[in-house]
């Protein structure tokens, strides 16, 4: 069974598509990552307000994963039009006769959990999670819906495995009543496509990539730390963005003095936009209130980059002084003295070691035999 090639349907809450081409693109790379030893195809539901028909269906194979995307007409009773768009999706599967799978692997269980749930039920199909949502936490968790919170619960217990990017995810949900059998799979990178070029030294280059949501990635809290260190070293330059929206941070950057030439913004980026990014740059810095495993992280270091972070989440399962700075989460004089720090001794951290750690821990042949192993024990 070791070294039969199986039939794996990758189901996700968030996966890349029309409606949004940058949600969940670390399940669409754990994807790739499995197909290197498995056959994927992965089925998404999400909602898009295009054209006139109430469902569409479209289909290609990207990096070796088949994906039947199904989008619904938004309208009154989503959670109705997204069970009938999966429906549509499995029935379209069956139809084609490609509905022929050995085990389902969903992903993100909020709030499509209830997809796989189903399939076992009704195909007796095995299932696993994989979880990077940061939701359980306590501090995110108080406002969901009783639903959902219950419906998570019950579709842990019936799942074969569970797989958090962290230990420190994986104690979290366990904490949170989630019980099962635990493997942690942390977040991949392409390595072929992160990897290492040459930088200049001058400016010393920091990079911010991120939601640029302030609850959770505290985009003001660098902005203000930003200004302070720039005053006291004009040798460094920041390069802040993300998929989220630039025009406040612009607006609190011009408030708060931060001279125009040290920072720089920028808005959605394609994959090897970001990766050109990562090569120019010398440091990332997150100051996260709070994180499972950023990918960005292990982007930064495949690129051979050194990371300031806050320790929260699984971030110090990997963090450690050969690899970066840790910091406590809005301490502001902290993270300014920690890019001063990185300003005078970036030396230190040689980025061929950088690489080499995320080479062996963060690698598509990595993750894929760690999914591997997971599968063939869930099969057998």
């Amino acid at each position: 069974m070791t070294n039969k090639k199986l039939n794996i349907l990758f189901l996700s809450s968030w996966y890349p598509s029309k409606a949004h081409a940058t949600l969940g693109n670390f399940v669409q790379r754990h994807a790739e990552a499995v197909a290197l030893l498995h056959h994927v195809h992965v089925l998404y539901v999400t909602f898009l307000d295009e054209g006139s028909n109430d469902f569409r269906i479209e289909e290609e194979t990207i990096a070796g994963v088949k994906q039947t995307i199904v989008y619904c007409k938004p309208g009154a009773l989503k959670w109705w039009r997204k069970w009938n768009g999966f429906k549509k999706g499995i029935a379209h599967l069956r139809e084609k006769g490609e509905f022929n799978f050995d085990l389902v692997h969903h992903n993100v269980t909020w709030s499509s959990g209830w997809q796989p749930l189903w399939l076992h039920r009704k195909f007796n199909l095995p299932y696993i999670l994989t979880e990077h949502f940061t939701i359980y936490n306590t501090k995110s968790r108080s406002d969901q819906p009783i639903f959902l919170k219950v419906l998570s619960k019950f579709v842990a217990k019936h799942s074969s495995a569970i797989c958090p990017v962290s230990d420190d995810l994986g104690n979290t949900m366990k904490h949170y009543g989630m019980a099962g059998y635990y493997v942690t799979v942390p977040n991949v990178v392409d390595t072929d496509l992160f990897n290492l070029k040459e930088k200049s030294d001058k400016p010393i280059r920091f990079l911010h990539l991120s939601s640029l949501w302030d609850e959770q990635k505290n985009i003001s809290g660098i902005l203000k730390a930003w200004k302070k260190a720039h005053d006291r070293n004009s040798n460094i330059h920041l390069t802040i963005g993300g998929d989220g929206d630039i025009k406040p941070w612009e607006l609190l950057s011009k408030k708060l003095c931060i001279h125009p030439d040290s920072i720089e913004f920028f808005t959605e980026k394609s994959p090897s936009e970001i990766a050109m990014l990562m090569q120019q740059s010398h440091c990332l810095i997150l100051f996260s209130n709070f994180e499972n495993l950023p990918v960005v992280i292990v982007e930064a270091l495949a690129s051979g980059v050194a990371v300031i972070s806050t320790d929260v989440g699984g971030i110090s399962e990997h963090i450690n002084e050969d690899l970066g700075y840790l910091i406590k989460p809005k301490d502001e004089m902290a993270l300014v003295e920690m890019i001063l720090k990185f300003a005078f001794e970036q030396k230190k951290f040689d980025p061929i070691a950088l690489r080499k750690y995320a080479i062996k821990h963060f690698d598509k042949k990595s993750i894929a035999q760690d999914f591997h192993q997971v599968y063939t024990t869930v099969v057998r």
